[in-house]
């Protein structure tokens, strides 16, 4: 909050001495100075929104009922990564709301919502205009100090998080602890020995049990102490929010009460409340234990094998054949095309006061699904098909989903615009088709976020079918609406991020459209593309049955 408040003081500021500098600068000095403002405005505050997106992807998460942090449930690496990517989507969503807003703005000579009065007072950058702009920055940083299940923002967050396995993995290793610890025959001895009211049976027994989580909890303890001892991880043990220290003098504690529970003169108080305490105590030695063993290991295989020492079993990623969806998002981008030409240039010839105009040139629809599949089609099958190359390959096996999904959005950038290019060359315009092959393509390569922002998404709901290591997707119809406009809020933020492009869209003079109507339309089929294969990445695929996992109590989202 102390950074936001300081945004706001300093934004205020440069527009409140913007006039009187203009003044005594001249006429030159007062057509530069809105620049110069809402460049201050933009620097400052990406400055502070990279620090207010780094301390929020650190704020602890709730791991049995104890605030955990983040940096020790993933590997060092992979939290560096998974942090670095949401400032960087902070900061260019920052970016782009403060320093082009002007271009949603002017869209509104297509759709007439907008009063002249504010129109002119954005191509002027006055002061009103840039007292706006501070106050939507001031807001997109108070939103990143706000923890609140609706704040959009921080969603994003959360998503990252569970492509680093940010909370699910520790809390899968929680629960394979509770109900599947197998302490090694070779650790029971030294147990026992460091602990006297532990017996050799106390870990065959039953597992609600106070005398088998206390041995379970004996064990953790001296498994956790020796890793201590041996001076590797001091960072890790004095970590105030883990509370070893803490939790070492409560087990002592319940040492002692423990003592008098089996030999039976534990006054009446203990007996009620000393089972409760167990658990709880058997809880966090297992919270701190999974923590332990992901923020040692950050290879996957390396887990998996020290985790079976332990005395559980954590399996490498499962995951299906992703290349068998391919026709599933061909026949969704055909017919999302298709439908977003027609309905945008039927609104357009009606808000044009032309009337409804049901019949279209159908050589142009034509065009556009082709331009459609040569970007967002081959970018999409091409990523599909590596990611079954690698899976063939084991490549992938200690790879995160934060890592894949990065690949996949340079992939996609740079695939899309190739296959554009190569219609537009053979069907393009004289103007471009004329075009040598690099300069077309560094033409076309503006194109290829729609692709990367679309393959990214999709790839990440694929793998929330396919992948046991990812949370299922709830498909009740309680979530209808939630999943929908999820899909509905991804299509508008790929139209926004691509808006500039989309309306620097420019028709030759021989053009069936006109360019105010080509940019309606581009704009119109982005959102519907984006939709349409939004929705079928969280609709169209069919989880199919898993065996018996060895992780169980899988967390089921939206």
């Amino acid at each position: 909050m102390a950074g936001s408040v300081l945004f706001i003081i300093t934004s205020i500021f440069i527009l409140v001495c913007s006039p009187a500098l203009a003044d005594q600068g001249g006429d030159s000095a007062g057509d530069l100075l809105p620049q110069v403002a809402q460049w201050a405005i933009t620097l400052l505050g990406l400055i502070v929104a990279a620090r207010l997106a780094w301390q929020a992807f650190g704020r602890a998460v709730r791991v049995a009922d104890v605030p955990t942090f983040p940096k020790y449930m993933t590997s060092h690496r992979q939290y560096l990564l998974g942090s670095s990517a949401f400032v960087v989507f902070a900061c260019g969503f920052f970016l782009l709301l403060v320093h082009e807003n002007r271009q949603v703005i002017m869209l509104a000579p297509l759709v007439p919502a907008i009063p002249d009065v504010i129109l002119e007072a954005v191509k002027a950058q006055s002061p009103p205009y840039l007292i706006v702009v501070a106050a939507m920055g001031a807001v997109f940083l108070y939103l990143l100090t706000k923890e609140a299940e609706w704040n959009a923002l921080l969603m994003m967050r959360d998503v990252i998080r569970i492509w680093i396995s940010v909370p699910q993995l520790v809390k899968q290793i929680i629960t394979q602890i509770r109900f599947s610890l197998r302490v090694p025959a070779a650790a029971i001895a030294e147990v026992i020995a460091s602990a006297p009211e532990v017996a050799a049976a106390d870990f065959h027994k039953s597992l609600p049990t106070p005398d088998r989580m206390w041995a379970e909890i004996c064990y953790m303890k001296w498994w956790l102490m020796q890793r201590r001892e041996a001076g590797k991880d001091a960072i890790f043990f004095t970590e105030d929010s883990f509370g070893f220290d803490q939790l070492i003098q409560k087990s002592q504690w319940a040492s002692y009460t423990m003592g008098r529970w089996k030999s039976g003169t534990a006054p009446d108080l203990d007996l009620t409340t000393f089972p409760q305490t167990v658990t709880e105590l058997h809880d966090n030695c297992a919270r701190l234990v999974a923590c332990y063993l992901i923020y040692r290991n950050g290879a996957r295989n390396n887990l998996c094998a020290e985790a079976k020492e332990f005395g559980i079993d954590v399996d490498a990623t499962a995951q299906t054949n992703p290349l068998r969806y391919w026709i599933i998002y061909a026949i969704a981008l055909i017919f999302s095309v298709y439908i977003g030409v027609i309905v945008s240039a039927v609104a357009y010839d009606l808000i044009d006061g032309q009337g409804i105009v049901l019949r279209q040139d159908p050589n142009r629809l034509l065009a556009w699904v082709l331009y459609a599949l040569c970007n967002y089609g081959l970018a999409i099958i091409v990523v599909l098909l590596l990611r079954w190359i690698l899976s063939a390959l084991g490549v992938d096996a200690n790879q995160s989903h934060l890592v894949t999904y990065c690949w996949t959005f340079l992939v996609s950038f740079v695939i899309g615009p190739t296959g554009l290019t190569v219609a537009v060359h053979y069907f393009g315009q004289a103007s471009l088709s004329q075009l040598p092959y690099p300069d077309l393509y560094f033409k076309m390569l503006q194109w290829g976020l729609g692709p990367a922002l679309v393959s990214v998404y999709i790839s990440y709901y694929l793998d929330r079918q396919s992948c046991s290591d990812l949370p299922d997707i709830d498909s009740s119809a309680a979530t209808l609406r939630r999943r929908l406009l999820n899909c509905f809020a991804f299509a508008v933020g790929t139209v926004f991020l691509l808006l500039p492009n989309l309306l620097s869209l420019t028709a030759p003079p021989d053009a069936v459209w006109v360019a105010s109507k080509l940019q309606f339309i581009a704009t119109g089929t982005t959102f519907f593309t984006a939709f349409g294969l939004a929705l079928a990445a969280q609709f169209a695929l069919k989880k199919e049955p898993q065996p018996q996992a060895s992780l169980p109590g899988v967390v089921r989202t939206s």
